[in-house]
């Protein structure tokens, strides 16, 4: 029954409003007449698959008990619904256990209000010329903090449930209460109840499905305002590489050179390892920050792999520090030419050196981004004649004589390695991952998507062999991102999933239900076979098989390719 609520909330939702930076969208007076005016609010149930407008009256069907089922150590959520016609005094949220406190629900679930942030039309690549149609969508998942609803608005609420590894299976009581900030008198109340599986998934950590979000630590240093790599700067970090690992997250990223990526960063990546020519010509290199960072992220549980970008910048510009001129150089060269060998030679050999010193040489990786073949195949013969186990990864297009030599190759979407290239690179104990980026309009994890899409997209990854999905930005902020998603070269959204605070999304916890789905479905299968259960092994491919084609539409949408899919997880996991 609540499948079936759900989705008359999604078919009945209103698109947002256009409106201007700074200003409420615009609002019909006309139509909050429906909603009471002598109550400070009206609270209801509603589709995490739809991005109610701020300004509209929500047309769901008012619902205040919904179902949810997880396993141990699973995340699970919901969406809520406050809507206001004459405003109200500012609120708090809380979750309540069965018994009416606090105690036992505070530990494993929490209730935020959700912020709007500004998104436009834009659409690809290219330079965002700021002049497309503006509207508000409920993405930050904000801090603990009381919420006033203006008049004529609507305010969702998300609802976390992190289900306890020692979690006895059944069915909990659960109730989310709305109360007045000051006095603390309750308002309002919704009941959950969460039916917990006999089952255990597994710590992110150990995931078997590869996430690469690219860091960005310096925006964090820049918008708290904390000088680069100060101690402060370090500890401001934790908790965003926290929240990271929190979604299976893999792979460090490590900067060798200043801005691999030329002007597409608005902050600039700064190398974390200081390259400086001494007097009498030879190098010297500095790999505190480097070291300091990569521990930092391994307690932080990401730990796997280290990708360091990179041998192939964008514009090819390699800065160092000279002795004898006392400055910054910017060497500009191509990996053709003399003055190319002679910086990248003693660099991967003391880089080699220092990396085996410190146990971390088998899982780093010379990482380049969306390369040339002639430049790759130059990058990795000098890599090979320096340092002949040396690994290396690609994010790009497919360049066939690359398959079976680099380690972790990642293709843009929509493109596949075929299954003979597949098994290939497996034998040989390669990364094949996929990623989305601005040219990709659906499905992807822009501020615009539909928020099924981030839940759909590493389920696509398992339906066509990729082991993981990668992306280029995670946390790379606008200059005020809490306010507007939209950036000077892409699409709203593209640059960043999570925001000061930290404040999660509602991009990156769909994202994380699509990972939790992958092991899911790993887990049942596996079984599936271990059992001789040759129907049920059918029964879950059939239903991946729909995230295969990487094409919703309007008769197949992302929100009910995964609705079904966990639909079918959690019947086969009750059995």
């Amino acid at each position: 029954m609540r499948k079936i609520l759900l989705a008359l909330m999604a078919f009945l939702a209103i698109p947002a409003m256009a409106q201007r930076l700074g200003e409420v969208e615009p609002t019909d007076p006309a139509s909050w007449a429906t909603v009471p005016a002598n109550k400070p609010f009206v609270l209801s149930w509603a589709s995490r698959d739809v991005h109610y407008a701020q300004s509209s009256v929500p047309r769901i069907i008012p619902t205040t008990e919904i179902s949810l089922t997880g396993w141990r150590g699973e995340t699970v959520s919901a969406l809520a619904l406050l809507s206001s016609r004459s405003g109200s005094q500012p609120l708090r949220l809380e979750m309540l256990s069965a018994d009416a406190t606090t105690r036992q629900a505070d530990s494993v679930a929490t209730a935020r209000f959700v912020r709007y942030v500004l998104c436009d039309e834009k659409r690809g690549c290219g330079d965002n010329l700021m002049n497309t149609p503006t509207y508000l969508v409920p993405d930050i998942i904000d801090v603990d903090t009381a919420w006033a609803l203006a008049p004529m608005t609507t305010r969702p609420v998300w609802v976390s449930i992190q289900v306890p590894r020692n979690a006895q299976a059944g069915a909990n009581k659960l109730y989310l209460a709305v109360r007045d900030a000051q006095s603390h008198q309750e308002l309002g109340r919704l009941a959950l109840t969460l039916n917990v599986v006999d089952r255990t998934l597994p710590r992110p950590c150990d995931y078997r499905f590869h996430v690469d979000f690219w860091q960005q630590p310096y925006s964090v240093s820049r918008y708290d305002g904390l000088k680069r790599w100060s101690p402060q700067h370090f500890e401001r970090l934790k908790p965003y590489l926290q929240l990271l690992a929190r979604g299976g997250q893999k792979v460090v990223t490590a900067i060798l050179f200043y801005e691999p990526w030329g002007v597409q960063s608005n902050d600039k990546f700064d190398a974390m390892i200081k390259t400086t020519r001494r007097k009498n010509g030879k190098w010297r290199y500095d790999y505190s920050v480097f070291d300091r960072y990569v521990a930092l992220c391994d307690s932080c549980g990401i730990n796997q792999q280290i990708n360091c970008y990179s041998m192939i910048p964008w514009d090819m510009t390699f800065t160092y520090y000279d002795e004898a001129l006392k400055r910054d150089v910017a060497l500009k060269t191509g990996t053709s030419d003399s003055a190319y060998r002679a910086l990248w030679t003693p660099f991967l050999k003391s880089f080699a050196q220092h990396l085996k010193k410190k146990g971390w040489f088998d899982k780093t990786r010379i990482a380049m981004d969306e390369r040339g073949l002639d430049d790759m195949m130059r990058a990795y013969n000098l890599l090979h004649e320096v340092v002949p186990d040396f690994r290396m990864a690609l994010a790009g297009v497919p360049h066939k004589e690359l398959f079976d030599v680099i380690t972790d190759y990642s293709l843009g979407y929509p493109e596949r390695f075929t299954k003979e290239q597949l098994a290939s690179r497996r034998s040989k104990g390669m990364l094949s991952t996929t990623y989305t980026c601005c040219p990709d309009l659906t499905p992807n994890i822009e501020t615009y998507n539909d928020p099924a899409d981030a839940a759909y997209l590493p389920l696509y990854c398992q339906a066509n062999g990729f082991e993981g999905y990668l992306h280029w930005s995670w946390m790379n902020w606008t200059d005020q991102p809490l306010q507007d998603s939209r950036f000077k070269l892409f699409p709203a959204g593209d640059t960043y999933l999570i925001y000061p605070g930290p404040r999660s999304s509602v991009r990156w916890e769909r994202f994380i239900e699509g990972v939790q789905q992958v092991e899911k479905y790993r887990i049942l299968r596996e079984e599936c076979q271990r059992e001789g259960n040759a129907d049920g092994v059918k029964k879950l491919d059939d239903a991946l098989r729909s995230f295969q084609s990487g094409k919703p539409n309007y008769h197949n949408t992302t929100a009910q390719s995964v609705n079904y899919f966990e639909y079918l997880l959690n019947e086969m996991s009750a059995k």
